[in-house]
This record gives structure tokens, sequence and C-alpha cells, in this order.
């Protein structure tokens, strides 16, 4: 959506609001007398997992904007999605998306954990809902590997893309948004303003930053450790100026880096998705998702454990020699699973590496 760009020294309300999310993130993470936190227990069905969406949408009314969130609401009333959209300007333009996940989110980890929501999907106000017959929860990590999966996005040709994203109810969020809002604190040398462009926002540019930094992150571990990369068009499907890239059966258009002509291309989607929805629509059971994502976390599985399992090995030889090429092609596995999961080519290519060092070890 469009935000108007201020800095960051503007308002030192932002500083206070800061401050008091850094404060409840006291209670998520220092408690002594509290338990460990515990993903919910696996569900017997497949659509109990509870996810919710949530959106923002203030200032000057936007009727297209209105009737692209209404998109997002049918599709939450017909899965049985709570929906949350932020009215109001709590912040400084761009910096009200990660203030506003950071409230959801503590206000999710603050409830009994049968209570809570597992998944946030973020979708941004400029991004329409054309078929209403995909369930979120395809493109969420299967319960065994979950726990290792705290973010699940996308990437463009600007790097990660936040307009529509996956965010786990958990701890790991938490501590991952705050760095991201507190990048221009600890981080003063940074000129966001000077490193974005019209597509490629401040906060973006933030939480893009904190994902990359190999260094900290929750548990001392990296953030990359915990985010995951969909294909892009499965989630996040642009709107070019002469055409879209999506096919019938994807879940959304997105209306990135249009300038204007975003108002012509979001009032034709429109038209099209309140006047003959059933015309992008498709069954679940006939779009790519339903056997591409099973795929995709199978391979994802695979990867892990084959990882796992190439350490434990790793840990046993008894030379340098030997060490070393598996220790190189679990790192180069790892890149991957990190940085570039979409790419499925380069998956099974590092993949299948790492299981040929193995059987010569």
């Amino acid at each position: 959506m469009i935000v108007m760009r201020q800095t960051y020294q503007r308002r030192p309300l932002f500083v206070i609001l800061l401050c008091s999310f850094l404060i409840c993130t006291l209670w998520v993470f220092t408690g002594q007398e509290r338990p460990a936190w515990r993903p919910v227990a696996d569900p017997e069905r497949y659509h109990s997992r509870r996810v919710a969406k949530a959106t923002m949408l203030y200032g000057k009314p936007n009727p297209l904007y209105e009737r692209a969130i209404d998109s997002h609401g049918r599709h939450a009333r017909r899965w049985g999605y709570p929906m949350h959209v932020l009215r109001q300007d709590i912040s400084v333009g761009f910096w009200n998306k990660p203030i506003y996940l950071a409230s959801l989110m503590i206000q999710e980890m603050a409830k009994p954990p049968a209570e809570r929501v597992e998944w946030l999907m973020w979708v941004d106000a400029d991004t329409i809902l054309i078929n209403a017959a995909v369930p979120l929860e395809a493109f969420l990590p299967p319960y065994d590997i979950s726990e290792d999966v705290h973010l699940v996005a996308t990437r463009d040709h600007n790097g990660l893309n936040t307009g529509i994203m996956f965010l786990h109810v958990h701890p790991w969020t938490i501590k991952f948004l705050i760095e991201a809002l507190g990048h221009p604190l600890y981080k003063p040398d940074v000129d966001l303003d000077h490193s974005v462009d019209l597509d490629h926002s401040i906060d973006q540019e933030a939480m893009a930053r904190v994902l990359s930094n190999s260094n900290g992150g929750f548990n001392g571990t990296s953030y990359a450790e915990g985010a995951m990369f969909l294909p892009r068009t499965w989630i996040n499907a642009y709107e070019w100026r002469h055409a879209y890239e999506g096919t019938r059966g994807n879940i959304l258009v997105h209306f990135p880096g249009l300038g204007d002509q975003r108002w012509v291309h979001m009032s034709n989607w429109l038209d099209v998705v309140e006047l003959s929805p059933h015309s992008w629509e498709m069954p679940f059971e006939e779009t790519e998702y339903y056997n591409g994502t099973v795929a995709f976390w199978d391979r994802i599985r695979e990867a892990k454990e084959t990882i796992r399992i190439a350490e434990h090995r790793f840990n046993r030889l008894s030379t340098v020699k030997g060490k070393a090429p598996m220790e190189a092609a679990v790192r180069e596995l790892k890149k991957v699973l990190q940085q570039e999961a979409d790419d499925t080519e380069l998956l099974i290519q590092r993949l299948q590496d790492l299981k040929s060092v193995m059987d010569l070890s």
C-alpha cells in the first residue's frame, strides 16, 4: 500500500513505542517461573490448524483498497480465519506493519497455548484474493518440521518481499520483528531511506537486513535458519503492466511497481472477482498447490534429515580429509535451504551432492 515516507528520527514517539515492545518482549523471553514455550499439539484434522490474516488500511479513503481487503475477508469467512485490519496510523509510514505484527504476536503469545492462532498471514492492501477455494494451510510447514520454520515468505529481484508472508506465532517471530524495528537504533550508520526504491519499503529492507545477519538471532543462531522461501508465484504472483504472471487457480494477485497504473489494473481485477468469481476460482484439488506444496515440504524434510544424519556422521569421522567434503556439502545445502529453497533444481542438486559425499565417507 502507499504511505508517506518519513525518517525514523522525526517522531520520538516511535522510540517510546519500541521501548514498550521491548518491555513486553521481556515477558515473553525472560520469565523464570513460566514453563518453556511448546507448540500446540498436532490436531487430528488437516484444516484444524489455526491461521489468522492481517493487513492495514488507514488515511485517505481508497475504495479500491477497501474492495481488495474485502476479497481477503470473503476468503477468511469461507475458511473460518480471523482477520485483523489496522485502521489507525500508530507509527511512521511503513513502520506501522512490523509494529502491528509485533502487537498481534504478543497478544497471541499472552493467551493459553490452546487458544492461540499458530500462524499469521500478512497481506498488503494492494493484493486481491482471486481463488477462495485454496486453504492457507497448504502453504505451511508440516508439524514435524514447523518448530524450525517461523517465516514463510517469497523473494523477487529485490530479495525478501514482505507484501505477502506467513509468520509463526512464536518467540522467534517477536524477536525478529523487534530487531527489525530497532534497526535504526542499533545501526544508525545505515540510512534505510536511501537503501530502498518505490518497490522496496523501509520496513522490508530492515527485515531483510536482520534476516541476512549471520550473528545473533534467536537462541544465538541466525534468523535465516528460521525462514523459508516458497516459489513466489504460489502466494505472491505479480500483475505486470502487460499481463498477470500467474495462472488460473493461483490464490491472489499483487500489484507492486505499477505506479498510477495500479488503479486501472486493480479495478479490472476487482470487477472480475466480484462479478464473475468462478472465472478464476478452481477447486484446490485441481490446482498446482495440491501436489506441489506437498512435494515442496517433502524436499525440505528430506534435506533437513539428510543434514542431521550427515552432521552426526561428520562427528564420527576421524580424518580432516574425510570431513572437509562433507562439511562443504552440508554448508551448501544449508545455504540453499535458507536463501533459495524456492529453486527446486538447485535444492535437489545440493541434496544429491551431499548424499554422494556421504556414500563415499
